[in-house]
């Protein structure tokens, strides 16, 4: 009899967490918001250009949402999660800015056969939580470099990063200042971008 009653304890006890504060939450998903450039001002150079396929730290290749509760210390989100990879996200908003930058005629994504003046390579440096700063803020790097389609030498490079304060730690607003800090990363380096070329000397070709 006690080995029964031992099996109806276990069941009890395992309805009662499968009631309580056991039950597992949702999955929530987010996708970067990046808003949409404006149409080009002035006529665009004559200048083509390809974009490689942005890379990253294989930290940011997953879906979940990455923070960081110390320097020393990465932690992944298990309840939300991307819906759209970031680089997604980013290289569609790249491409976007650098055609209303009006440096570049035509500005296509790699696909092993366009030839173009320039190819650019870009990276996620960071996009995270950072907890650790004293409230909660986030984080988003970028980098590029800008190559001569004829010889692949490196003409330009850069990078940027921007932060920003968030308010409350709903994921919401994480990923809506995440939004806002990755447009301010890619203006900051399709300006420098443009600015070099304009002042460049025409591609080898």
């Amino acid at each position: 009899m006690g080995y029964f009653k031992n099996i109806l304890l276990l069941i009890a006890l395992l309805a009662m967490f499968g009631c309580g504060g056991g039950k597992i939450p949702p999955t929530r998903y987010y996708a970067l918001s990046l808003p949409p450039a404006p149409a080009p001002a002035a006529e665009p150079l004559p200048h083509t250009l390809v974009i490689m396929p942005l890379r990253t730290s294989s930290m940011l290749t997953q879906d979940r949402i990455v923070y960081r509760p110390a320097p020393e210390e990465v932690g992944y989100y298990e309840y939300h999660r991307w819906a759209q990879d970031p680089r997604e996200s980013v290289t569609t908003s790249l491409i976007e800015k650098i055609r209303a930058s009006g440096a570049f005629s035509s500005v296509a994504r790699f696909d092993g056969r366009t030839r173009s003046d320039y190819v650019l390579r870009a990276r996620i440096d960071r996009l995270e939580e950072v907890d650790f700063e004293g409230g909660v803020k986030v984080y988003s790097g970028l980098s590029a470099e800008l190559l001569e389609g004829a010889t692949m030498r490196v003409v330009w490079e850069s990078s940027a990063t921007s932060d920003a304060q968030v308010a409350t730690s709903e994921m919401t607003e994480v990923v809506r200042q995440l939004s806002a800090a990755t447009s301010r990363s890619l203006d900051q380096l399709t300006r420098s971008l443009a600015e070099k070329v304009r002042d460049a000397p025409p591609p080898a070709r």
